[in-house]
């Protein structure tokens, strides 16, 4: 077994399902897009992917959906972790139940800009039939008249159309989405991602991608964009049903969107909804007076 291997095995037995930004692949992908990784495994047997990052003079660190378990007990050995580490601050985002919120507060953490979504809906894959069945009129509608229309939607590593259709939803939008090269990290170095492009059956244009991992049995949507055009197809609805219905087919338990408020389906659809606690920071080392205008000047982390 070597390292990566051992690492998400370990894992696993820490938390159920293993967190998919705790797995040795996305920090991988971190690494290659800027960050320095650290796998911290903790005295008490808690786990943490931490990604490092210099800003000015200041040290920083990052814990996307960690540590593992996240634990009152787990965060405390991993701020003296990070005391050691000379880490001026540390943000931190727990895959935990809201009330862990309460310990972090007494810990003296302070509320943070999120950078992970706050809420999150868990769908249940049943078998693709059910599953549609399970969704309200609208929805059903929409991907019964993509079918019958004819869109296609292809399976693979499309990062170039990704990045085309995310480009359409920024100006559209007025949003910030990665660029190409991001997308291609993460299909190259998860060990299940995919795009999925749908097409208008005639010509070929695409309408809509999505981008889906698996990882410990869930899939996660993890960015999506569309054109806008050709709506009467419902490219988008097609898009996401061959994502969701896909990981369904192949065993997958169940998927985890990263937004509540975005246009997939089953983010509306879902029938469990996860919250998890707010967004804290806590300023792990006294700072010298000369570099603290540079630690207020720090804006919320990117993944």
């Amino acid at each position: 077994m070597n390292d990566a291997e051992k690492w998400d095995a370990e894992l696993a037995e820490k938390s159920s399902p293993a967190p998919l930004l705790q797995s040795w692949a996305w920090g991988e992908v971190q690494s290659q897009a800027g960050w320095k990784i650290e796998r911290v495994r903790l005295p008490g047997g808690a786990m943490a992917s931490v990604q490092l990052r210099s800003v000015g003079f200041a040290r920083e660190a990052y814990v996307p959906r960690g540590p593992a378990p996240a634990t009152p007990e787990a965060v405390d050995e991993l701020i003296e972790w990070a005391r050691r580490a000379k880490v001026a601050r540390i943000v931190i985002e727990p895959e935990a139940q809201a009330d862990l919120a309460d310990g972090l507060a007494e810990r003296q953490f302070t509320p943070s800009a999120p950078i992970q979504p706050q809420h999150t809906r868990i769908l249940p894959l049943l078998p693709p039939e059910v599953l549609l069945k399970s969704f309200r009129h609208g929805r059903r509608y929409n991907i019964r008249t993509g079918l019958r229309r004819g869109v296609v939607v292809n399976e693979g590593k499309d990062a170039a159309e990704l990045a085309r259709q995310s480009a359409a939803v920024e100006q559209r939008e007025s949003v910030h989405l990665p660029d190409r090269h991001y997308y291609d990290l993460l299909l190259e170095l998860l060990p299940w991602c995919r795009t999925y492009v749908a097409m208008k059956p005639d010509t070929n244009e695409a309408l809509a991608t999505v981008l889906v991992a698996r990882h410990a049995g869930r899939a996660y949507s993890l960015f999506a964009g569309r054109s806008g055009k050709h709506s009467e197809l419902m490219g988008n609805d097609l898009a996401w049903w061959h994502a969701i219905s896909s990981a369904a087919e192949s065993g997958c338990s169940d998927s985890a969107p990263r937004k509540t408020d975005g246009i997939c389906f089953c983010w509306r659809s879902a029938r469990t909804r996860i919250q998890f606690p707010a967004f804290f920071v806590e300023r792990a080392l006294p700072c010298p007076a000369a570099k603290r205008s540079t630690l207020q000047s720090f804006a919320s982390l990117a993944t």
